[in-house]
């Protein structure tokens, strides 16, 4: 066996050990506990130092198992891996004493399950580690056991069982089209097969539960603000681009212009972007308008997945572009959850630094220069413009993603705001202050690295933007804090009255 088939291997298999070990008298929650950033070094040793292209065939296993790596997977695989490390660490100095075997067990499930679905090939695999991760995750949901919480839960499994009715369903169809047991061959048979509408339609929507699509989001504004908040940056950063994978890896992309289900998901991506943050900026808790960002960010996405699928000839030039704005997104918006449980020094000079390290990743995801962020902005608007794209609706899409660089500053400022109103003073416990500062660090330096995924997008290094670009990042930022502004002020003027 290959050792990157073999690091695979314990990569998904060593979560799956958890349910044995609470099984056994003698294994201490406590070690569980302190045990969970370990569980995703596996998978982050094989994303970072594997070559893309490994193979481990599994014939055994169902109707035949195949996992392999290549750079789309590589790239889902080291946000899941650092994600779930860095909440891992969190979890260690934020979780207390109550129901923590069942935590750790729930938790084990599910980040197999992110992990497995990430690798897998085949059909069968990939649908049984994306059913694992869900169904898993509803013990993260409804950890804390209150009404609330319960309340949550009950939302997420109805999505959840619709959601994986669908899916199943139009992985069975297509798996008959294409006469086919593995992922690679589906998009080609979807786009021949007679009933390829229903087949997208099925995908679309049950992928779409786990990625927030409008009118499948419910679950998320719910299960946000009850989840503990580790739970809340893996749900958030890593658990709802599974929806995204999904669509890149069965969608036929690349195999026929679908310039309707483009046109639709451009739609449903625009009153994504718009419209959660519409929600979000009226919330008053901080994890409640954090999901609402998360929808709204999501939408834009599906604006990438929209145009990918409307032109053929686009769709290879899009898919490290969304690829690229995952990762940057996943990071940034871990980052952000996990600050949530943060409290603050009373040194005015540590409050200050602590402040600037919670805004900054927000920042980031608004386009603010020299960070990922801008560099996943410029590469979306160079992956979308309008003198590229074979589409009827490609006009409207600078315009739509320039609305969804405020609505994003909004729902931060918003975010901070609320934050302000609600987070203690006090000293972090050790592990919960690392979690969150390598999450910070990691949503911060990224991109250093990162241009290399969209070589010849971005017309200058992200370093250097040119002075076109920086503007194009700059004014809807300064839009979003005029508005916000006068918001404030008009809030306070009515509080006078």
């Amino acid at each position: 066996m290959p050792p990157e088939a073999l690091a695979a291997v314990v990569a998904v298999c060593l979560p799956l050990l958890y349910p044995a070990m609470a099984l056994l008298p003698s294994t201490r929650a406590r070690v569980m506990r302190f045990a969970l950033p370990l569980l995703p070094l596996p998978a982050l040793l094989l994303a970072v130092f594997s070559d893309p292209g490994w193979q481990l065939d599994m014939p055994w296993l169902l109707n035949g198992g195949l996992w392999a790596m290549d750079e789309l997977r590589r790239l889902f695989l080291l946000l899941t891996a650092v994600l779930w490390a860095v909440a891992g660490l969190y979890a260690v100095g934020y979780l207390k004493a109550d129901h923590l075997r069942r935590f750790c067990v729930c938790w084990g499930l599910t980040l197999a399950g992110n992990i497995g679905l990430t690798l897998a090939v085949d059909i069968a695999s990939f649908y049984s580690f994306f059913a694992l991760m869900t169904f898993a995750g509803y013990g993260l949901i409804v950890h804390e056991g209150s009404g609330e919480a319960l309340r949550a839960g009950r939302v997420y499994l109805v999505m959840a069982v619709f959601g994986e009715m669908a899916i199943l369903a139009g992985l069975l169809l297509a798996s008959a089209a294409a006469d086919s047991q593995m992922l690679a061959d589906l998009p080609a048979a979807i786009a021949a097969a007679p009933q390829k509408n229903l087949v997208i339609g099925l995908l679309v929507a049950g992928f779409g539960v786990k990625a927030g699509l409008p009118l499948l989001h419910f679950w998320l504004p719910l299960a946000h603000p009850v989840a503990p908040t580790p739970a809340s940056a893996v749900l958030s950063g890593a658990m709802i681009k599974a929806g995204l994978l999904g669509w890149l890896v069965t969608l036929p992309f690349g195999e026929a212009a679908l310039p309707g289900w483009g046109a639709l998901m451009v739609v449903a991506g625009a009153v994504a972007a718009l419209g959660a943050a519409l929600l979000g900026v009226c919330q008053r808790r901080p994890k409640t308008v954090l999901a609402y960002s998360s929808i709204s960010q999501m939408g834009l996405m599906v604006l990438m997945v929209g145009g990918a699928l409307a032109d053929p000839g686009r769709a290879a030039v899009l898919f490290p572009v969304i690829a690229l704005y995952t990762l940057h997104h996943g990071l940034a918006k871990g980052s952000l959850f996990l600050s949530a449980g943060v409290s603050m020094p009373t040194a005015a000079g540590a409050r200050a630094v602590t402040w600037l390290l919670i805004a900054l990743p927000g920042l980031s995801l608004a386009g603010l220069p020299f960070t990922s962020g801008a560099l996943a902005k410029l590469a979306m608007k160079e992956g979308l413009s309008a003198d590229k794209l074979d589409f009827a609706l490609s006009g409207y899409l600078s315009p739509l993603m320039t609305a969804g660089a405020v609505a994003t500053l909004l729902l931060v400022l918003r975010y901070l705001w609320t934050l302000a109103r609600t987070q203690k003073t006090g000293r972090n416990p050790p592990a919960l202050a690392a979690g969150w500062l390598a999450a910070t660090g990691m949503s911060l330096v990224a991109f250093w690295w990162m241009p290399w995924q969209v070589d010849g997008l971005v017309k200058a290094p992200v370093w250097l933007p040119k002075m076109y670009q920086l503007w194009a990042l700059l004014w809807p930022m300064l839009v979003a804090f005029i508005l916000a502004a006068g918001a404030l002020l008009v809030s306070r003027s009515v509080k006078k009255r």
